[in-house]
């Protein structure tokens, strides 16, 4: 009886412990990061950063990350994923001179773009059945394999748009893009 006593409370504890608020979350910190949200659009007062160097010819600079990372509270139970999108507002900048809508459109649409595949990774995710012991391999291959097609994406986007001075363009894959975000709409994180 003791240990079956014992078994119940150490299932108890491990299944407690699995709701802990994953890293990332505290990594990332909404003083100098934005979480993508359909809510909020990004304005130019988040391109915090200094611009670099003798950057007067470039218009912005925008860095945006999409970690991910994998955790299983025992050897029993499911993989976790966590991934988010987000924006660093303190590495991401513009030239005030040059700055215009159209510029600001090319940044949110990169933005959503990274936020597409974060999407396309948690789907993935949630359609893998991984492997009891191989399961954090599984996900590196799935996360290298989508960070490449991500890549491939936002360098097409920024060909096809001419870094955003084509405004057709813009317009266009602001349409592909949010049409694309709508058909993953349940794999979009709640905000936080």
């Amino acid at each position: 009886m003791k240990k079956h006593l014992l078994l119940i409370l150490a299932i108890f504890f491990v299944q407690c412990t699995t709701t802990r608020i994953s890293e990332l979350y505290q990594v990332y910190d909404k003083v100098n990061y934005i979480y993508w949200s359909d809510s909020k659009k990004l304005s130019w007062q988040d391109f915090e950063g200094q611009p670099l160097g003798s950057s007067s010819n470039y218009a912005s600079e925008i860095h945006i990350y999409n970690p991910a990372t994998i955790e299983k509270a025992n050897l029993f139970s499911s993989p976790k994923l966590t991934s988010i999108c987000v924006f660093d507002k303190k590495h991401s900048w513009v030239n005030k001179k040059i700055a215009n809508d159209d510029m600001l459109l090319y940044n949110q649409i990169i933005f959503n773009i990274y936020e597409l595949y974060t999407r396309m990774l948690r789907k993935e995710f949630k359609n893998t059945d991984f492997s009891i012991d191989d399961y954090i391999k599984e996900f590196h291959l799935i996360a290298e394999k989508n960070n490449s097609n991500l890549s491939d994406r936002v360098e097409k986007f920024r060909s096809e748009s001419d870094m955003g001075q084509h405004k057709k363009a813009l317009e266009r894959w602001n349409k592909i893009i949010d049409n694309e975000l709508a058909s993953l709409v349940e794999y979009k994180m709640d905000e936080k």
